[in-house]
């Protein structure tokens, strides 16, 4: 009967282990994932076309983040994906899938590495999208 105690115990001692990596695997991605902040923003996107045509638009939002608060504009649209918003017009431009055309996020002038229903509106904060040729 002893055998069956010990033989359990490395199993237990294993499983109380994976739930606190889980757990704090958990909090510490909650702590550093983006989040915004609401409250009256202004910030700035420039919009590049495929001739290389900036269009400079000053906005103001209290959204959180910048998917929504470019929505409520009406300057994007796209598709839901298991990602977020894929966009695919912006503007009033729409990327040509035949032609390998794509939208690239910009902030601050280097590309994003989060989508835009991720990214956090800042005040003051200078966004941009140009479209881009070939995957």
């Amino acid at each position: 009967m002893e055998k069956a105690k010990t033989s359990r115990k490395p199993l237990i001692v294993a499983a109380i282990v994976f739930v606190v990596l889980v757990v704090a695997g958990l909090i510490i991605w909650k702590v550093t994932a983006p989040s915004g902040t609401a409250g009256a923003k202004a910030y700035t996107l420039t919009v590049v076309d495929a001739e290389g045509n900036e269009t400079v638009h000053n906005l103001r939002t209290d959204e959180e983040m910048l998917g929504a608060a470019l929505l409520d504009e009406g300057l994007i649209a796209g598709e839901d994906s298991e990602y977020g918003l894929f966009v695919k017009t912006v503007d009033g431009i729409t990327a040509n899938d035949a032609n390998q055309e794509w939208w690239c996020l910009t902030i601050d002038g280097e590309t994003a590495m989060t989508g835009v229903d991720s990214t956090p509106v800042e005040d003051g904060g200078k966004y941009g999208f140009t479209l881009t040729v070939g995957y």
